[in-house]
């Protein structure tokens, strides 16, 4: 059986499309644009800070696609640890047709998660939103607004939040104006974050 979808364009329209080359040529350098600056961030994070925040870091990657919600994306994932206990990771994602986020996660036994009042503070002088959804679900996240705002989020929500065995993930949202000030801007929120993680080693 065929489906009519009506949101979908023209196939006329979708023909003269693939013929500009233009087009194409500039999606392609945009791509390339975020892939350096993420690659200048990431440049940033010495991997004698990373030993000392997490031992079990597996360093730092880019990756890049061209289908989440049929959108592209460029991510840097730093430390890379996905493990549901001890895990950490900092992930900048830019997703083309909706922005720049910053996102960290933290497995349910890792040690900046046992003092929720601490990590509450953290979180509202941060500006980070706590996401009600599978690790990573950018759709229910962004396109939806599955999270709890930092002004809203109240201690007894963290700590539910905490025990119902939900992945610990938060995210902010990085204002995008132009090439140099998306790099400071990206490079000084992880260096927050790896800061902040650099406390558990000094009674947090």
């Amino acid at each position: 059986m065929v489906v009519n979808d009506k949101n979908k364009a023209p196939f006329d329209q979708l023909l003269k499309l693939t013929k500009d080359r233009e087009i194409f040529q500039n999606i392609s350098q945009a791509k390339k644009e975020f892939v350096a600056i993420l690659s200048l961030v990431g440049n940033g994070v010495t991997y004698d800070k990373l030993d000392g925040i997490h031992e079990n870091h597996k360093g730092i990657k880019i990756s890049q696609g061209n289908e989440l919600q049929n959108c592209p994306y460029q991510v840097l994932d730093i430390v890379r640890d996905f493990d549901i206990n001890l895990g950490l990771n900092i992930r900048a994602l830019h997703w083309w047709g909706r922005g720049a986020y910053l996102l960290v996660y933290l497995g349910t036994d890792h040690p900046m998660l046992q003092v929720p009042y601490r990590l509450l503070q953290w979180i509202k002088n941060n500006s980070y939103d706590l996401t009600n959804t599978k690790l990573f679900d950018y759709k229910q996240i962004i396109d939806e607004g599955q999270i709890v705002s930092s002004e809203k989020l109240e201690l007894k929500q963290l700590i539910d939040h905490l025990s119902s065995g939900k992945p610990f993930q938060i995210i902010k949202e990085i204002p995008v104006k132009d090439k140099l000030s998306l790099e400071k801007h990206l490079g000084k929120e992880v260096e927050k974050v790896l800061n902040w993680m650099n406390l558990k080693n000094n009674s947090f």
